[in-house]
Protein backbone atom coordinates (compact mmCIF):
# COMPACT_ATOMS: atom_id res chain seq x y z
CA UNK A 1 0.00 0.00 0.00
CA UNK A 2 1.53 3.21 -0.50
CA UNK A 3 2.36 5.83 1.79
CA UNK A 4 -0.32 8.23 0.41
CA UNK A 5 -3.28 5.07 1.10
CA UNK A 6 -1.92 4.80 4.56
CA UNK A 7 -1.83 7.75 5.58
CA UNK A 8 -5.67 8.80 4.22
CA UNK A 9 -6.82 5.41 5.52
CA UNK A 10 -5.04 5.80 9.28
CA UNK A 11 -6.82 9.58 9.12
CA UNK A 12 -10.29 8.17 8.39
CA UNK A 13 -9.62 5.50 10.82
CA UNK A 14 -8.86 7.76 14.00
CA UNK A 15 -11.92 10.34 12.38
CA UNK A 16 -14.07 7.82 12.91
CA UNK A 17 -12.83 6.11 16.17
CA UNK A 18 -13.34 9.27 17.86
CA UNK A 19 -16.41 10.24 16.41
CA UNK A 20 -18.15 7.12 17.39
CA UNK A 21 -16.09 7.82 21.07
CA UNK A 22 -17.14 10.59 21.25
CA UNK A 23 -20.76 10.24 20.33
CA UNK A 24 -21.37 7.03 22.96
CA UNK A 25 -19.88 9.10 25.87
CA UNK A 26 -22.06 11.94 25.29
CA UNK A 27 -25.60 11.10 25.38
CA UNK A 28 -26.19 9.38 28.59
CA UNK A 29 -25.00 11.87 31.31
CA UNK A 30 -26.05 15.56 29.40
CA UNK A 31 -29.18 17.02 30.52
CA UNK A 32 -32.14 17.22 27.73
CA UNK A 33 -30.85 19.89 24.28
CA UNK A 34 -26.95 20.50 26.15
CA UNK A 35 -25.32 20.15 23.27
CA UNK A 36 -21.67 20.99 24.29
CA UNK A 37 -19.25 18.59 25.81
CA UNK A 38 -16.00 19.08 27.33
CA UNK A 39 -12.76 17.00 26.05
CA UNK A 40 -10.07 16.81 27.92
CA UNK A 41 -6.77 16.35 26.28
CA UNK A 42 -2.81 16.54 26.37
CA UNK A 43 -1.16 19.78 24.96
CA UNK A 44 0.60 17.60 22.27
CA UNK A 45 -2.61 16.55 21.17
CA UNK A 46 -3.96 19.72 20.32
CA UNK A 47 -0.63 21.06 19.03
CA UNK A 48 -0.67 18.36 16.41
CA UNK A 49 -3.19 20.09 14.47
CA UNK A 50 -5.45 16.40 14.88
CA UNK A 51 -8.35 18.10 16.37
CA UNK A 52 -8.86 20.92 13.98
CA UNK A 53 -9.21 18.55 11.73
CA UNK A 54 -11.48 15.60 14.08
CA UNK A 55 -13.86 18.29 15.81
CA UNK A 56 -15.27 19.92 13.06
CA UNK A 57 -16.38 16.55 11.51
CA UNK A 58 -17.38 15.28 14.82
CA UNK A 59 -19.52 18.93 15.25
CA UNK A 60 -21.20 18.77 12.01
CA UNK A 61 -22.16 15.01 12.18
CA UNK A 62 -23.62 15.24 15.93
CA UNK A 63 -24.90 18.34 16.17
CA UNK A 64 -22.62 18.42 19.74
CA UNK A 65 -20.02 21.75 20.24
CA UNK A 66 -16.80 20.54 21.17
CA UNK A 67 -14.86 22.90 23.99
CA UNK A 68 -10.91 21.50 24.11
CA UNK A 69 -9.18 21.87 27.40
CA UNK A 70 -5.63 21.43 26.66
CA UNK A 71 -3.38 20.08 29.55
CA UNK A 72 -1.40 16.92 31.12
CA UNK A 73 -2.20 13.57 30.91
CA UNK A 74 -2.41 13.31 34.55
CA UNK A 75 -4.70 16.75 34.50
CA UNK A 76 -6.70 15.56 32.36
CA UNK A 77 -7.11 12.50 33.45
CA UNK A 78 -8.35 14.39 37.29
CA UNK A 79 -10.15 16.23 35.39
CA UNK A 80 -12.73 13.47 34.12
CA UNK A 81 -12.52 11.80 37.68
CA UNK A 82 -14.07 14.93 39.28
CA UNK A 83 -16.13 14.94 36.41
CA UNK A 84 -14.91 18.17 34.15
CA UNK A 85 -14.55 16.78 31.24
CA UNK A 86 -16.91 14.35 29.31
CA UNK A 87 -14.01 12.72 26.95
CA UNK A 88 -10.61 12.31 27.81
CA UNK A 89 -7.97 11.97 25.18
CA UNK A 90 -4.43 11.14 26.86
CA UNK A 91 -1.22 9.04 26.42
CA UNK A 92 -0.49 7.63 29.24
CA UNK A 93 -1.08 3.85 29.18
CA UNK A 94 -0.17 3.39 32.97
CA UNK A 95 -2.03 6.40 34.24
CA UNK A 96 -4.88 5.33 32.05
CA UNK A 97 -4.99 1.85 33.76
CA UNK A 98 -4.85 3.25 36.70
CA UNK A 99 -7.71 5.55 35.84
CA UNK A 100 -10.29 3.37 34.66
CA UNK A 101 -9.63 0.82 37.73
CA UNK A 102 -10.87 3.49 39.75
Amino acid sequence: MKKAQFTTRLCCFIALTFSIMLYGFVSPGHAAGEKTIILATTTSTQDSGLLDVLIPLFEKKTGFMVKTIAVGSGQAMAMGERGEADVLLVHSPDDQRRTRQK
